[in-house]
């Protein structure tokens, strides 16, 4: 891993002991050497986006400051997504609208659809579909599916599906790193007619 890359890790889940908190945990621990950053939205706490500004001074101004601080300092982002009810986690979404293209624009995002059985697809193809208009966020062209989550590296010697995966996601990774490489130096140049077109068309 390039070490001074900052790629950070968006766990999309907002309950408490998540299988997409251990998976980022997993994945920074054996494929990124422990320096990857983090963001849990379980953690997070982020308010509920409505447009208007927060109190000055109050918790949950001070959440949503740290949250864009740790966003705007990272170079990529992989986020971890499970599928509820086939959909994204509503807090994925919400940290969409918080964070916007100070924080995001022209970074590479590696998507890794989590789910306890044999689902993922669908916020993958949603995350694709959205989410990147404005925010200006560069999904790569790879992405992993990581199913029946549960069982996935909790230690089964021999599991085939856990080999498989490993060497899957080490390849998507090294994609990831690719990428922010390639862009990092000319995101400036990037970023610089947002300002006259900051939506993006439609």
């Amino acid at each position: 891993m390039n070490t001074d890359l900052n790629i950070c890790l968006v766990v999309a889940s907002h309950r408490a002991n998540s299988q997409s908190r251990r998976i980022a945990d997993y994945m920074n621990q054996h494929f990124l050497a422990g320096k990857a950053s983090l963001i849990d939205l379980y953690q997070s706490k982020l308010p509920l986006w409505d447009g208007e500004p927060l109190a000055a001074g109050s918790t949950e101004e001070q959440n949503v400051a740290e949250v864009k601080a740790r966003a705007e300092a990272a170079d990529a982002f992989v986020f971890i997504v499970p599928e509820w009810h086939g959909m994204v986690p509503a807090g994925l979404k919400n940290f969409l609208l918080w964070c916007g293209m100070k924080e995001l624009a022209h970074k590479p995002v590696l998507l890794v659809g989590v789910s306890a059985s044999a689902g993922g697809a669908f916020v993958i193809a949603e995350l694709r579909h959205s989410g990147y208009k404005n925010s200006r966020l560069l999904y790569l062209p790879e992405h992993l599916l990581l199913r029946d989550v549960n069982d996935l590296w909790m230690g089964q010697e021999g599991r085939m599906s856990d080999v498989y995966l490993e060497k899957r996601t080490r390849y998507a990774l090294d994609l990831l790193m690719t990428y922010t490489e390639a862009l990092k130096p000319v995101r400036d140049r990037l970023c610089a007619g947002l300002a006259d077109f900051s939506n993006g068309m439609s």
